[in-house]
């Protein structure tokens, strides 16, 4: 079973964007004993980024493929 979480992060600026879109591809995810999940799952980028009126805009999927 694969089970996705979306999500659209929205900055002030082209930077902040860059800096937050990274943190979350690069982010390892632990069960609570401290090991990597079996399943393993991560943040992936949907599209290009784009602007929402002032808003500098990325959409983002997490996906996790279960056993």
């Amino acid at each position: 079973m694969i089970q996705r979480k979306y999500r659209i992060v929205k900055t002030g600026g082209w930077t902040s964007l860059v800096r937050e879109v990274n943190d979350l591809l690069e982010q390892e995810f632990k069960d609570t004993e401290g090991y990597l999940f079996t399943a393993a799952g991560r943040w992936q980028c949907l599209g290009a980024p784009f602007k929402d009126g002032e808003d500098h805009c990325q959409a983002m999927v997490f996906e996790r493929d279960e056993d």
